[in-house]
Protein backbone atom coordinates (compact mmCIF):
# COMPACT_ATOMS: atom_id res chain seq x y z
CA UNK A 1 0.00 0.00 0.00
CA UNK A 2 1.74 3.32 -0.93
CA UNK A 3 1.52 6.76 1.12
CA UNK A 4 -0.60 8.43 -0.72
CA UNK A 5 -3.41 5.07 -0.57
CA UNK A 6 -3.05 4.70 3.15
CA UNK A 7 -3.67 8.24 4.00
CA UNK A 8 -6.64 8.64 2.30
CA UNK A 9 -8.45 5.49 4.74
CA UNK A 10 -6.88 7.11 7.57
CA UNK A 11 -10.42 8.62 8.82
CA UNK A 12 -12.07 5.55 7.77
CA UNK A 13 -9.57 3.40 10.57
CA UNK A 14 -9.89 6.49 13.03
CA UNK A 15 -13.94 5.39 12.66
CA UNK A 16 -12.98 1.65 12.67
CA UNK A 17 -14.85 1.48 9.40
CA UNK A 18 -12.27 -0.50 7.69
CA UNK A 19 -12.38 -4.47 7.30
CA UNK A 20 -9.95 -6.17 8.75
CA UNK A 21 -7.91 -6.90 6.15
CA UNK A 22 -7.82 -3.37 5.27
CA UNK A 23 -7.49 -2.10 8.70
CA UNK A 24 -4.42 -4.29 8.77
CA UNK A 25 -2.75 -3.16 5.23
CA UNK A 26 -2.94 0.67 6.86
CA UNK A 27 -1.42 -0.02 10.71
CA UNK A 28 1.48 -1.75 8.40
CA UNK A 29 2.35 1.38 6.51
CA UNK A 30 1.07 4.05 9.99
CA UNK A 31 3.68 1.50 11.56
CA UNK A 32 6.68 3.26 9.73
CA UNK A 33 5.28 6.56 8.49
CA UNK A 34 5.84 9.24 11.00
CA UNK A 35 3.18 11.82 9.17
CA UNK A 36 0.44 9.17 9.28
CA UNK A 37 1.13 8.38 12.59
CA UNK A 38 0.29 12.17 13.65
CA UNK A 39 -2.29 12.24 11.35
CA UNK A 40 -4.28 9.47 13.20
CA UNK A 41 -3.87 10.23 16.52
CA UNK A 42 -5.05 13.54 15.79
CA UNK A 43 -8.04 12.16 14.02
CA UNK A 44 -8.81 9.42 16.53
CA UNK A 45 -9.03 11.97 19.20
CA UNK A 46 -11.59 13.57 17.53
CA UNK A 47 -13.32 10.54 16.80
CA UNK A 48 -12.99 9.87 21.00
CA UNK A 49 -14.07 13.20 21.28
CA UNK A 50 -17.50 12.43 18.78
CA UNK A 51 -17.98 9.04 21.15
CA UNK A 52 -18.57 11.61 24.27
CA UNK A 53 -20.99 13.90 22.70
CA UNK A 54 -24.01 10.57 22.00
CA UNK A 55 -27.18 11.01 23.56
CA UNK A 56 -30.08 8.71 23.67
CA UNK A 57 -32.90 9.49 21.65
CA UNK A 58 -36.40 9.67 23.75
CA UNK A 59 -38.36 6.67 24.52
CA UNK A 60 -41.01 7.77 21.93
CA UNK A 61 -39.23 8.26 18.97
CA UNK A 62 -38.63 4.99 17.62
CA UNK A 63 -42.61 4.98 18.50
CA UNK A 64 -43.28 8.02 16.04
CA UNK A 65 -40.80 6.24 13.47
CA UNK A 66 -42.52 2.75 13.76
CA UNK A 67 -45.67 4.35 12.96
CA UNK A 68 -45.13 5.39 9.84
CA UNK A 69 -42.82 2.72 8.22
CA UNK A 70 -45.44 1.34 6.25
CA UNK A 71 -47.54 4.53 5.56
CA UNK A 72 -47.00 6.01 1.68
CA UNK A 73 -48.41 9.07 1.55
CA UNK A 74 -50.28 9.98 -1.78
CA UNK A 75 -48.66 9.87 -4.86
CA UNK A 76 -45.53 8.50 -3.66
CA UNK A 77 -43.71 6.22 -5.81
CA UNK A 78 -44.02 2.18 -4.78
CA UNK A 79 -40.25 2.12 -4.82
CA UNK A 80 -37.76 4.33 -2.96
CA UNK A 81 -35.53 5.57 -5.51
CA UNK A 82 -32.01 4.25 -5.84
CA UNK A 83 -29.30 7.25 -4.69
CA UNK A 84 -26.33 5.35 -5.80
CA UNK A 85 -26.10 2.92 -9.08
CA UNK A 86 -25.82 -0.49 -8.20
CA UNK A 87 -22.47 -0.84 -10.03
CA UNK A 88 -21.34 2.22 -7.93
CA UNK A 89 -21.63 0.12 -4.28
CA UNK A 90 -18.31 -1.56 -3.26
CA UNK A 91 -18.25 -3.54 -0.23
CA UNK A 92 -16.07 -1.99 1.97
CA UNK A 93 -13.78 -5.46 1.95
CA UNK A 94 -12.70 -4.91 -1.43
CA UNK A 95 -10.87 -1.51 -0.64
CA UNK A 96 -7.22 -2.46 -1.04
CA UNK A 97 -4.82 -1.97 -3.49
CA UNK A 98 -4.71 -3.97 -6.31
CA UNK A 99 -8.26 -5.39 -5.98
CA UNK A 100 -10.04 -2.67 -7.12
CA UNK A 101 -10.26 -0.54 -9.90
CA UNK A 102 -9.14 3.50 -10.38
CA UNK A 103 -12.40 4.42 -10.98
CA UNK A 104 -13.47 2.88 -7.54
CA UNK A 105 -10.90 4.02 -5.72
CA UNK A 106 -11.67 7.61 -6.40
CA UNK A 107 -15.74 6.99 -5.17
CA UNK A 108 -13.08 5.45 -2.01
CA UNK A 109 -11.00 8.35 -1.71
CA UNK A 110 -14.27 11.00 -1.92
CA UNK A 111 -15.97 9.21 0.81
CA UNK A 112 -12.89 9.41 2.84
CA UNK A 113 -12.16 12.76 2.05
CA UNK A 114 -15.98 13.44 3.21
CA UNK A 115 -15.21 11.47 6.38
CA UNK A 116 -11.73 13.70 6.82
CA UNK A 117 -13.14 17.05 6.33
CA UNK A 118 -16.10 15.90 8.81
CA UNK A 119 -13.67 15.15 11.36
CA UNK A 120 -11.40 18.20 10.49
CA UNK A 121 -14.45 20.66 11.10
CA UNK A 122 -14.67 18.62 14.25
CA UNK A 123 -10.75 19.10 15.01
CA UNK A 124 -11.20 22.77 14.51
CA UNK A 125 -13.96 23.01 16.89
CA UNK A 126 -12.08 20.67 19.55
CA UNK A 127 -9.34 23.06 18.81
CA UNK A 128 -11.31 26.28 19.99
CA UNK A 129 -12.74 24.36 22.90
CA UNK A 130 -9.39 23.32 24.24
CA UNK A 131 -8.43 27.12 23.61
CA UNK A 132 -11.40 28.38 25.69
CA UNK A 133 -10.52 25.32 28.64
CA UNK A 134 -6.73 27.04 28.52
CA UNK A 135 -7.96 30.65 28.71
CA UNK A 136 -10.58 29.41 31.75
CA UNK A 137 -7.31 28.10 33.64
CA UNK A 138 -5.17 30.88 33.34
CA UNK A 139 -7.99 33.05 34.16
CA UNK A 140 -8.39 30.93 37.17
CA UNK A 141 -4.96 31.02 38.06
CA UNK A 142 -4.43 34.83 37.67
CA UNK A 143 -7.31 35.38 40.32
CA UNK A 144 -5.02 33.28 43.12
CA UNK A 145 -2.53 35.38 42.33
CA UNK A 146 -4.76 38.83 42.88
CA UNK A 147 -5.89 38.51 46.63
CA UNK A 148 -8.92 40.45 45.62
CA UNK A 149 -10.09 37.84 42.90
CA UNK A 150 -9.46 35.20 45.79
CA UNK A 151 -11.46 37.13 48.23
CA UNK A 152 -14.82 37.15 45.74
CA UNK A 153 -14.38 33.76 44.92
CA UNK A 154 -13.96 32.40 49.29
CA UNK A 155 -17.26 31.11 50.14
CA UNK A 156 -18.88 33.26 53.17
CA UNK A 157 -17.14 36.59 51.93
CA UNK A 158 -19.18 39.56 52.67
CA UNK A 159 -19.71 42.69 50.20
CA UNK A 160 -19.48 45.81 52.64
CA UNK A 161 -21.05 48.74 50.09
CA UNK A 162 -20.04 52.29 51.72
CA UNK A 163 -21.86 55.13 50.82
CA UNK A 164 -22.39 58.87 51.58
CA UNK A 165 -25.12 60.77 52.37
CA UNK A 166 -26.32 61.04 49.15
CA UNK A 167 -26.64 57.41 49.42
CA UNK A 168 -23.86 57.42 46.80
CA UNK A 169 -21.42 54.92 46.98
CA UNK A 170 -18.46 56.06 47.64
CA UNK A 171 -16.54 52.66 48.00
CA UNK A 172 -17.05 48.50 48.22
CA UNK A 173 -14.78 46.54 50.12
CA UNK A 174 -15.19 42.44 50.29
CA UNK A 175 -14.49 40.72 54.25
CA UNK A 176 -13.57 37.41 54.83
CA UNK A 177 -14.65 35.24 57.70
CA UNK A 178 -11.36 35.67 59.11
CA UNK A 179 -11.42 39.13 59.68
CA UNK A 180 -9.10 39.76 56.25
CA UNK A 181 -10.47 42.70 53.93
CA UNK A 182 -9.47 44.16 50.45
CA UNK A 183 -10.78 47.45 48.88
CA UNK A 184 -12.36 46.01 45.54
CA UNK A 185 -13.14 49.37 44.01
CA UNK A 186 -14.33 53.06 45.08
CA UNK A 187 -15.34 56.56 43.60
CA UNK A 188 -12.99 58.99 46.27
CA UNK A 189 -11.24 61.52 44.15
CA UNK A 190 -7.60 61.63 44.89
CA UNK A 191 -6.58 64.11 48.01
CA UNK A 192 -3.52 66.49 48.25
CA UNK A 193 -0.35 64.98 49.65
CA UNK A 194 -1.24 66.41 52.81
CA UNK A 195 -4.59 64.35 53.46
CA UNK A 196 -5.18 60.82 53.72
CA UNK A 197 -8.32 58.95 53.55
CA UNK A 198 -8.59 56.46 56.51
CA UNK A 199 -10.72 53.43 57.48
CA UNK A 200 -12.74 53.17 60.64
CA UNK A 201 -14.89 50.19 62.74
CA UNK A 202 -17.55 51.22 63.94
CA UNK A 203 -17.81 49.29 67.23
CA UNK A 204 -20.31 49.79 69.96
CA UNK A 205 -21.08 52.93 68.38
CA UNK A 206 -17.60 54.36 68.40
CA UNK A 207 -15.27 54.54 65.55
CA UNK A 208 -11.62 52.42 65.80
CA UNK A 209 -9.24 53.17 63.52
CA UNK A 210 -8.15 50.44 61.13
CA UNK A 211 -5.44 52.40 58.96
CA UNK A 212 -4.84 54.91 56.41
CA UNK A 213 -5.48 54.40 53.01
CA UNK A 214 -3.59 57.61 51.06
CA UNK A 215 -4.49 60.20 49.40
CA UNK A 216 -5.47 58.11 46.27
CA UNK A 217 -6.50 54.17 47.58
CA UNK A 218 -5.50 51.81 45.18
CA UNK A 219 -4.76 48.20 46.58
CA UNK A 220 -6.31 48.18 50.35
CA UNK A 221 -5.94 45.37 52.56
CA UNK A 222 -6.76 45.17 56.35
CA UNK A 223 -7.55 42.82 59.13
CA UNK A 224 -10.77 43.11 61.61
CA UNK A 225 -8.88 42.13 64.88
CA UNK A 226 -11.60 44.27 67.03
CA UNK A 227 -13.70 42.35 69.68
CA UNK A 228 -16.29 42.63 69.01
CA UNK A 229 -16.65 42.99 65.35
CA UNK A 230 -17.50 45.97 63.78
CA UNK A 231 -21.21 46.63 63.10
CA UNK A 232 -20.06 48.78 60.29
CA UNK A 233 -17.05 50.54 58.18
CA UNK A 234 -16.57 54.10 57.21
CA UNK A 235 -13.59 56.05 55.83
CA UNK A 236 -13.11 59.94 56.82
CA UNK A 237 -10.98 62.55 55.11
CA UNK A 238 -7.60 63.09 57.38
CA UNK A 239 -4.61 64.74 57.72
CA UNK A 240 -1.71 62.95 56.44
CA UNK A 241 -0.72 60.26 58.88
CA UNK A 242 -3.82 59.79 60.07
CA UNK A 243 -5.98 60.71 63.00
CA UNK A 244 -6.42 58.52 66.60
CA UNK A 245 -9.97 59.68 66.19
CA UNK A 246 -11.96 61.10 63.00
CA UNK A 247 -10.96 65.04 62.98
CA UNK A 248 -13.65 64.96 60.37
CA UNK A 249 -17.25 63.61 59.86
CA UNK A 250 -17.87 60.58 58.40
CA UNK A 251 -17.34 60.87 54.37
CA UNK A 252 -19.40 57.20 53.96
CA UNK A 253 -20.29 54.46 55.76
CA UNK A 254 -21.67 50.38 54.98
CA UNK A 255 -23.23 47.75 57.41
CA UNK A 256 -20.54 44.75 58.31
Amino acid sequence: MTHDEAYELLAPLALDALDAVTRLDVERHVLECLRCQGELDTLREVASAMGTTYRDPPPELWEKIAGRLYERPKGEPSSLPVLVPNDRIVPIGLVRAGRVSARTRGYVAAVSAAAAAIIVALAVSLGSAHGQIANLQSALNKSNENPVLSALTTPGHQIVTLRNGQHHTVATFVVLRSGQGYLVRDAMPALNNNKTYQLWGIVNGAPVSIGVMGPSPSQVSFTLVSSPSPSALAVTVEPAGGSLKPARSILAEGAV
